[in-house]
Protein backbone atom coordinates (compact mmCIF):
# COMPACT_ATOMS: atom_id res chain seq x y z
CA UNK A 1 0.00 0.00 0.00
CA UNK A 2 1.35 3.35 -1.09
CA UNK A 3 0.04 6.90 -1.19
CA UNK A 4 2.68 9.62 -1.68
CA UNK A 5 0.49 12.21 -3.12
CA UNK A 6 -2.79 13.23 -4.19
CA UNK A 7 -4.82 15.41 -6.53
CA UNK A 8 -8.20 16.88 -6.20
CA UNK A 9 -10.41 16.40 -2.59
CA UNK A 10 -13.53 13.99 -1.84
CA UNK A 11 -16.37 15.45 -0.65
CA UNK A 12 -16.10 14.68 3.17
CA UNK A 13 -19.54 14.56 5.32
CA UNK A 14 -18.69 15.94 8.60
CA UNK A 15 -15.24 15.11 9.26
CA UNK A 16 -14.37 14.94 12.61
CA UNK A 17 -11.36 17.61 12.76
CA UNK A 18 -8.07 15.82 14.34
CA UNK A 19 -6.31 17.53 16.60
CA UNK A 20 -4.30 20.39 15.59
CA UNK A 21 -0.42 21.88 15.86
CA UNK A 22 0.01 24.42 18.89
CA UNK A 23 2.64 26.47 17.63
CA UNK A 24 6.13 25.27 19.12
CA UNK A 25 4.87 21.85 20.01
CA UNK A 26 4.71 18.27 18.27
CA UNK A 27 1.51 17.79 17.19
CA UNK A 28 -0.61 15.52 19.25
CA UNK A 29 -1.44 11.78 19.14
CA UNK A 30 -4.16 12.10 17.27
CA UNK A 31 -5.04 7.81 16.66
CA UNK A 32 -4.00 5.05 19.43
CA UNK A 33 -4.08 1.39 19.07
CA UNK A 34 -2.44 -1.36 21.41
CA UNK A 35 1.15 -0.49 19.97
CA UNK A 36 0.94 2.01 17.50
CA UNK A 37 0.35 5.97 18.14
CA UNK A 38 -0.36 8.41 14.99
CA UNK A 39 0.69 12.08 14.97
CA UNK A 40 0.78 14.50 11.95
CA UNK A 41 4.23 14.66 10.19
CA UNK A 42 6.11 18.19 11.60
CA UNK A 43 9.44 19.38 10.06
CA UNK A 44 11.76 17.75 12.47
CA UNK A 45 10.64 14.55 11.12
CA UNK A 46 12.34 15.28 7.74
CA UNK A 47 15.18 12.81 8.60
CA UNK A 48 12.68 9.87 9.34
CA UNK A 49 11.33 10.25 6.43
CA UNK A 50 14.18 10.11 4.25
CA UNK A 51 15.93 7.16 6.54
CA UNK A 52 12.53 5.03 5.26
CA UNK A 53 13.11 5.60 1.69
CA UNK A 54 16.90 5.32 1.85
CA UNK A 55 16.18 2.09 2.63
CA UNK A 56 16.08 -0.21 -0.64
CA UNK A 57 14.11 -2.93 0.83
CA UNK A 58 11.01 -0.17 1.37
CA UNK A 59 12.17 1.05 -2.32
CA UNK A 60 11.68 -1.77 -4.10
CA UNK A 61 7.91 -2.76 -4.22
CA UNK A 62 6.87 1.48 -4.60
CA UNK A 63 4.01 2.39 -6.89
CA UNK A 64 6.00 5.52 -7.52
CA UNK A 65 9.33 7.27 -8.26
CA UNK A 66 9.38 10.10 -5.63
CA UNK A 67 12.90 10.39 -4.87
CA UNK A 68 12.15 10.91 -0.57
CA UNK A 69 15.77 9.60 0.36
CA UNK A 70 16.64 13.06 -0.74
CA UNK A 71 16.08 15.73 2.21
CA UNK A 72 15.16 18.42 0.15
CA UNK A 73 12.05 16.57 -1.39
CA UNK A 74 11.33 15.35 1.98
CA UNK A 75 11.41 18.44 3.35
CA UNK A 76 9.42 19.84 0.57
CA UNK A 77 6.71 16.82 1.02
CA UNK A 78 6.17 17.61 4.93
CA UNK A 79 6.10 21.01 4.10
CA UNK A 80 2.94 20.27 1.52
CA UNK A 81 1.62 17.91 4.24
CA UNK A 82 1.06 19.87 6.63
CA UNK A 83 -0.72 22.69 4.75
CA UNK A 84 -3.07 19.70 3.18
CA UNK A 85 -3.83 18.68 6.98
CA UNK A 86 -5.58 21.65 7.13
CA UNK A 87 -7.12 22.18 4.17
CA UNK A 88 -8.86 18.55 3.88
CA UNK A 89 -9.35 17.48 7.70
CA UNK A 90 -9.79 14.10 8.41
CA UNK A 91 -7.36 12.74 5.54
CA UNK A 92 -3.98 13.13 4.88
CA UNK A 93 -0.39 10.81 5.57
CA UNK A 94 0.56 10.67 9.54
CA UNK A 95 4.04 9.62 11.47
CA UNK A 96 3.31 6.49 12.95
CA UNK A 97 5.18 5.42 15.99
CA UNK A 98 5.66 2.22 17.84
CA UNK A 99 4.71 2.54 21.60
CA UNK A 100 7.20 1.27 23.82
CA UNK A 101 9.19 2.80 26.74
CA UNK A 102 9.96 5.67 24.00
CA UNK A 103 7.75 5.66 20.67
CA UNK A 104 9.95 4.95 18.31
CA UNK A 105 9.22 5.77 14.44
CA UNK A 106 7.68 2.91 12.42
CA UNK A 107 7.25 4.90 9.09
CA UNK A 108 3.09 5.90 7.61
CA UNK A 109 -0.40 4.89 7.65
CA UNK A 110 -2.36 7.54 4.95
CA UNK A 111 -5.99 8.03 3.55
CA UNK A 112 -5.92 10.31 0.58
CA UNK A 113 -7.73 11.04 -2.33
CA UNK A 114 -6.95 8.23 -4.97
CA UNK A 115 -5.69 10.03 -8.24
CA UNK A 116 -7.92 9.56 -11.41
CA UNK A 117 -10.89 8.89 -8.94
CA UNK A 118 -12.48 11.71 -7.87
CA UNK A 119 -14.15 11.90 -4.28
CA UNK A 120 -12.59 8.50 -4.01
CA UNK A 121 -10.33 7.86 -1.01
CA UNK A 122 -7.28 5.25 -0.58
CA UNK A 123 -5.17 3.95 1.84
CA UNK A 124 -1.31 3.95 2.08
CA UNK A 125 1.39 2.01 4.42
CA UNK A 126 5.07 2.27 4.44
CA UNK A 127 6.94 0.71 7.34
CA UNK A 128 11.15 0.21 8.20
CA UNK A 129 11.52 -3.13 7.92
CA UNK A 130 12.71 -3.01 11.54
CA UNK A 131 8.38 -3.03 11.69
CA UNK A 132 7.71 -5.67 9.17
CA UNK A 133 6.17 -9.28 10.07
CA UNK A 134 4.25 -8.38 13.24
CA UNK A 135 1.37 -7.56 11.89
CA UNK A 136 1.77 -3.39 12.11
CA UNK A 137 0.41 -2.87 8.69
CA UNK A 138 -2.77 -4.05 9.56
CA UNK A 139 -2.87 -2.84 12.98
CA UNK A 140 -2.37 0.49 11.21
CA UNK A 141 -4.59 0.35 8.31
CA UNK A 142 -7.71 -1.10 10.66
CA UNK A 143 -7.30 2.25 12.61
CA UNK A 144 -7.57 4.02 8.81
CA UNK A 145 -10.34 2.14 8.58
CA UNK A 146 -11.87 2.56 11.15
CA UNK A 147 -10.98 6.27 10.75
CA UNK A 148 -12.77 6.43 7.53
CA UNK A 149 -15.75 4.38 8.83
CA UNK A 150 -16.75 6.53 12.64
CA UNK A 151 -15.36 9.78 11.94
CA UNK A 152 -15.53 10.19 7.67
CA UNK A 153 -18.26 8.22 7.46
CA UNK A 154 -16.96 7.21 3.79
CA UNK A 155 -18.64 4.82 1.71
CA UNK A 156 -15.51 3.03 0.57
CA UNK A 157 -11.88 2.66 0.31
CA UNK A 158 -9.78 1.72 -2.26
CA UNK A 159 -6.13 0.20 -2.12
CA UNK A 160 -3.57 -0.14 -4.41
CA UNK A 161 -0.39 -1.90 -4.54
CA UNK A 162 2.69 -3.46 -6.79
CA UNK A 163 1.46 -6.70 -7.43
CA UNK A 164 4.61 -8.15 -6.19
CA UNK A 165 3.95 -6.60 -2.81
CA UNK A 166 2.50 -10.29 -1.20
CA UNK A 167 2.63 -8.28 2.15
CA UNK A 168 0.64 -5.65 1.34
CA UNK A 169 -2.25 -8.13 -0.91
CA UNK A 170 -2.02 -10.34 2.77
CA UNK A 171 -3.27 -7.29 4.71
CA UNK A 172 -5.81 -5.85 2.24
CA UNK A 173 -7.81 -8.99 1.71
CA UNK A 174 -7.58 -9.49 5.48
CA UNK A 175 -8.85 -6.21 5.97
CA UNK A 176 -11.49 -7.58 3.63
CA UNK A 177 -10.69 -5.99 0.49
CA UNK A 178 -11.73 -7.15 -3.19
CA UNK A 179 -9.38 -7.77 -5.25
CA UNK A 180 -10.76 -5.97 -9.17
CA UNK A 181 -7.43 -6.70 -11.32
CA UNK A 182 -5.02 -4.49 -12.88
CA UNK A 183 -5.52 -1.22 -13.63
CA UNK A 184 -3.94 1.91 -14.29
CA UNK A 185 -2.44 4.10 -11.54
CA UNK A 186 -1.09 7.19 -12.50
CA UNK A 187 0.76 5.73 -15.57
CA UNK A 188 1.24 2.15 -14.38
CA UNK A 189 -0.69 -1.15 -13.98
CA UNK A 190 -0.71 -2.11 -10.61
CA UNK A 191 -3.55 -3.87 -8.51
CA UNK A 192 -6.45 -2.35 -7.32
CA UNK A 193 -8.89 -3.52 -4.82
CA UNK A 194 -11.36 -2.30 -2.61
CA UNK A 195 -14.24 -2.08 0.19
CA UNK A 196 -17.72 -1.30 1.08
CA UNK A 197 -17.26 -0.02 4.13
CA UNK A 198 -20.75 -1.08 5.90
CA UNK A 199 -18.60 -4.83 5.16
CA UNK A 200 -16.22 -3.23 7.75
CA UNK A 201 -18.60 -2.57 9.94
CA UNK A 202 -19.49 -6.33 10.07
CA UNK A 203 -16.18 -7.89 9.76
CA UNK A 204 -14.01 -6.01 12.25
CA UNK A 205 -14.94 -7.63 15.17
CA UNK A 206 -13.51 -10.66 13.43
CA UNK A 207 -10.59 -11.32 15.18
CA UNK A 208 -7.05 -10.14 13.35
CA UNK A 209 -5.69 -13.32 13.42
CA UNK A 210 -8.56 -15.28 11.80
CA UNK A 211 -9.14 -12.79 8.92
CA UNK A 212 -5.42 -13.05 8.44
CA UNK A 213 -5.40 -16.92 8.20
CA UNK A 214 -8.49 -16.69 5.93
CA UNK A 215 -6.42 -14.47 3.72
CA UNK A 216 -3.54 -16.57 3.47
CA UNK A 217 -5.52 -19.57 2.73
CA UNK A 218 -6.89 -17.86 -0.39
CA UNK A 219 -3.87 -16.38 -1.98
CA UNK A 220 -2.65 -20.32 -1.43
CA UNK A 221 -5.64 -21.91 -3.03
CA UNK A 222 -4.92 -19.13 -5.89
CA UNK A 223 -1.91 -19.76 -6.69
CA UNK A 224 -2.27 -23.61 -6.68
CA UNK A 225 -5.23 -22.88 -9.19
CA UNK A 226 -3.06 -20.77 -11.15
CA UNK A 227 -0.09 -23.07 -11.38
CA UNK A 228 -2.17 -26.20 -12.40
Amino acid sequence: MSTPSAVGAPCIPAAAALLPTTAGTRPLVWSRSRRLALREFQADDVDDLSALHRDARVRALLIDDVPLQLGRVAALFVERMITRYREYEGLGIWHASILRPDPTFAGWFSLMPMPGRPGEVEIGSRLLPSAWGAGLAQEGGEMMLDHATDDLQLSSVWGVCHPGNRSAVAVLLAMGFEPLGMMPYEGRLVSHYRIDLNEWRGLRNTPRVTRLRRALRSIAAHRAATAS
